[in-house]
């Protein structure tokens, strides 16, 4: 999967919302970034270590939550940064709003 199919995605979910700038309390013009491969490891086994999309980040300074696509599942999900500044999966949510809403 690409990142241009993976934005069609989110843009295809994100049509119901009228305000981009307003989707659950985040101004989602600055929050979605370019999907990115970036690692992470398992909450729950810190050996268990993966790729997964990077496809919005809640704060600009990339300490609030993520949202991640996982292409094997098709799925999206949360993680957070550790304070080893280390991407952790805290769980796949299904859809892109579904996970944007458990935020």
């Amino acid at each position: 999967m690409t990142s241009t199919e993976i934005e069609e995605l989110i843009k295809t979910e994100l049509q119901v919302e009228p305000d981009l700038t307003n989707v659950f309390g985040l101004d989602l013009t600055k929050c979605l970034i370019k999907p990115t491969i970036q690692k992470y490891k398992n909450a729950k086994d810190s050996l268990d270590i993966y790729e997964l999309w990077t496809v919005l980040e809640e704060t600009e300074d990339g300490n609030g939550y993520k949202i991640y696509f996982d292409e094997d599942s098709n799925m999206f999900g949360l993680a957070i940064k550790s304070d080893k500044d280390e991407l952790i999966d805290i769980g796949g949510y299904g859809s892109f709003l579904k996970t944007l809403y458990s935020m």
